[in-house]
């Protein structure tokens, strides 16, 4: 019996393993907000942990300053993890100031590594969408603008995440919403 436990413990672990992953260094789906902040503050990263959805504190947001690994691939114009019910990271999202060589750069290596992207956009905003298991990948590209004033943004989201992060979402808006008829009740 304690046999069976232990590998059906371990199955389910290699399991869950399979659907999350490391992406720019981070343990999407499983690393928790104390683990990232231990992990930045190791390797000397700058970041603020004192974000929330919509500032509330049910749904952590992080903003990044400095990073080593999303500053190799340019200037970083900005930087936000943001972590689910849970406290889990559930997105990565970086966009950088680019005139076109990061941009190229990383359709490049997500292109040889997933395939090609299913593209969307229009005028000066192009998204490319690519799928690694349970984690929905875009490069966004925005062409606004001369040289470095141009962005490319990546963003990594753990979508089993989503349910919960929506429903939390959807209840903060409704907190914000029952606030603001109990301020104006009175007045109208």
């Amino acid at each position: 019996m304690k046999r069976v436990v232990l590998f059906v413990i371990g199955f389910f672990s290699l399991v869950t393993n399979l659907y999350a992953g490391e992406y720019l260094g981070l343990g999407l789906g499983e690393m928790s907000t104390d683990q990232v902040k231990e992990y930045f503050k190791k390797s000397g990263s700058r970041f603020s942990d004192n974000y929330g959805y919509k500032g509330y504190s049910d749904l952590p947001v992080m903003k990044v300053d400095y990073y080593e690994k999303f500053n190799k691939y340019g200037q970083v114009h900005e930087a936000w993890l943001s972590f689910s019910p849970d406290k889990k990271l559930y997105e990565i999202s970086v966009t950088w100031r680019d005139a076109g060589e990061t941009f190229k750069t990383m359709k490049d290596a997500l292109d040889t590594k997933y395939g090609s992207a299913s593209a969307r956009g229009m005028g000066f905003n192009q998204s490319y969408e690519y799928r690694d298991g349970k984690v929905e990948i875009t490069l966004g590209r925005n062409t606004f603008g001369f040289g470095s004033e141009q962005k490319t943004s990546l963003t990594y989201v753990f979508t089993p995440a989503l349910a919960e992060v929506n429903k939390m979402k959807n209840i903060i808006e409704e907190d914000i919403k029952k606030k603001n008829a109990k301020k104006a009740a009175s007045d109208l």
